[in-house]
This record gives structure tokens, sequence and C-alpha cells, in this order.
């Protein structure tokens, strides 16, 4: 009768740790080695496994030729991968740039627009599950991006500055020279990341639903005098309105008003408003450069604290506002300089 050969004591060991942790047929197998060491027939071993004695007479004879290792599973190839190496490369080259360059409509990659993307470009349909492997794989993480200044130059900044150091340096009296900028302010500031217990969430108690405000200002270099409206928006109408108020407040001379290349500035209502007011120039400042005209200005000078403080929507802090904005000190030609100066405007970001 054929029995595997005399086990000694480690071997033994060995195969009842393989018997009692192995998963399958790897337990199984160690468990006929063992069985077969303790004397029992091939035939015996087959109908305890519901096996034939083949497949026992083989998996003794492979233990005695390779050892123990021969008892575990062979590597198996698997299905082959749906997406082929030479198409994860494209993936990855696809992902790097903007969709806008390969023909699509939105701005950035999901897994859903990817899967539509592979299917039609490469043919490859796969689900969204797999297009997270593949880009796991390819040493993508999905996170949210961070906003960046543009690093850019305008090629009419030399063009730009030159009118605005003509008319800073011009000396006709009666006109006057206006920074003007605009600012977002909101009721309920905004809530950081913070340690917790886990499970139990921190709150904050608030004065009830957020709510935003708009400050126009505008900022006369020369006298320092300081003026300002608020909107419920920022919009081309609100601009407008605004505009009007700054003609009121001067009614002779030259208004000149530096500002920025926010898209509301440029709409076209308000460049044909500009075209009836004969008195009024805007100038603009170079694209992409730090500008940081009245605005910081007026805060640095008079206490950015209550800029952003939700001080500025119930009446003691509406006249506290007030106080702010129109109780301090006019500012004097040197501090503009300190404050504005034309190199810090336009140093590149």
């Amino acid at each position: 009768m054929r029995f595997v050969r005399q086990l000694d004591d480690d071997e033994v060991c060995v195969l009842e740790t393989m018997r009692r942790t192995a998963v399958g047929q790897v337990s199984q197998r160690a468990h006929m080695v063992l069985l077969s060491n303790r004397h029992y027939c091939i035939a015996e071993i087959a109908r305890v496994f519901d096996a034939s004695e083949n497949t026992v007479r083989q998996w003794i004879e492979r233990y005695e030729r390779d050892g123990v290792d021969c008892l575990d599973d062979r590597p198996r190839s698997g299905r082959p991968p749906k997406v082929s190496a030479a198409v994860q490369a494209a993936i990855h080259e696809d992902v790097l740039k903007p969709p806008s360059e390969l023909g699509h409509a939105f701005a950035i990659w999901t897994a859903a627009r990817l899967c539509v993307h592979v299917a039609v470009r490469y043919g490859a349909r796969v689900c969204t599950s797999t297009v997270y492997s593949i880009l796991r794989g390819l040493g993508f993480r999905h996170n949210r991006p961070r906003n960046a200044a543009k690093r850019a130059y305008d090629p009419q900044a030399k063009a730009k500055m030159d009118a605005v150091t003509e008319v800073l340096s011009s000396p006709v009296a009666g006109n006057h020279v206006i920074y003007k900028d605009e600012s977002d302010i909101h009721l309920l500031p905004t809530l950081r990341s913070a340690w917790m217990p886990q499970g139990k969430q921190l709150r904050v108690s608030t004065p009830g639903a957020n709510q935003k405000k708009s400050v126009f200002g505008a900022l006369d270099i020369r006298i320092g005098a300081f003026i300002h409206r608020m909107f419920d928006r920022k919009r081309a109408t609100e601009f407008i309105e605004f505009l009007a108020y700054m003609v009121a407040q001067y009614p002779t001379g030259k208004i000149h008003i530096i500002l920025d290349n926010f898209s509301t500035h440029k709409a076209r209502s308000v460049q044909a408003r500009l075209a009836s007011h004969p008195r009024v120039k805007v100038y603009f400042l170079p694209c992409y450069a730090t500008a940081e005209p009245c605005r910081e200005g007026v805060a640095a000078h008079e206490g950015s604290g209550y800029c952003q403080q939700a001080v500025w929507f119930n009446g003691r802090a509406r006249r506290r506002r007030q106080r702010v904005f129109r109780a301090a000190q006019p500012f004097q030609g040197s501090d503009i300089g300190r404050l504005i100066g034309l190199r810090y405007l336009l140093k590149p970001t």
C-alpha cells in the first residue's frame, strides 16, 4: 500500500498549522498528507474528502518531491485587464490636460466623465470603480484643488501704467484722482476645521442665516476723502449706481477713476453710461498684477478688524461702521504713497 514517507516532528507541526489556518483546498491537502502519515490508505483518504484516489496520490507524491510549499495554490493569471498598459498611459496623459483641450465642454475630470471619455476615445467600456483603480494605480488622488493666482503678464501693462502715471502726476487743479474697488462682507464667519470628540460635532451659535453685502468704495488720493455705498450685489447695475453717486459727490472737475479688471467694470451697459459722462474717465490697472487699491489701503489705515466681523448688519454695528469710515483722519499724501505705491500695484504675481 502507498503511504507518505515517514515525517519528523517539525514537518508534522508545519502541516498541522497549515491544516488549521489555511483556507479551502490548501487545508485539505495538508490534512491528506497527515492522514497518510497515520497509515490511512489512499482509498480511505479519498472517501473522507470525496475526491478521486488519483488526486490524493498526486498530492502525496508532490509533497514528497517539493515539500510543504507545493501544497499552496499556484499563482493564477486571472481575467485579462479591460484597459491595456498602453491605454492606461494614454489616460495618464489625458487626465493631466484640461478637458477643454480634448474637445470637452466641462472643466474638471470626474470618474463618470472619464468612463465616457475612455469608451469613446479608446473603445474600452469600464465602470467608475475600474476608473478609480486605474487612477490610484497611476498615482492620482481625489482631492480638492486650490486657488492660485494666474501667473501671466498683461502685454498692455506699460501703456496702462503710463496712463496711470500721467494722471497721477497731472497738476491740473480741480481734477479728482480716485481709486475704486469693491468687496463682499458676510454676516457669518467662515468655519474652519477644529478638533472635536469623535461622533460629537461642535455646534456654533449664529444669529440666523448667512447674509452678504457688497461694499463699493472710492478713495480720493489728493484730499484723502473716502466714500462708499452698500448693495446686496455687485453687478454692473450697482456699479453704474455707484458711478452716479461719485459724480454727484464731485459736481465740478474731471474724475479720473483707477480700478481693476473686474468683468463688471467692462460691461456694455457700463461703457454706455461712461460715454454719457464726459467728465469721467477710467484707467484699468494691468491684468494679473497685485492690485491693492483703496479697499486694502483703508483697511490698513482705519483698522481691518471691523471689516472681517459680522457687525455690518444690525443697527448699532451699522453706526459703528459709519464711524470707521467717516470719523478717521483724512489720508495725507505721504500716507497714500506708503499705502499705494506704483511699484507695488504692478508687481507681477
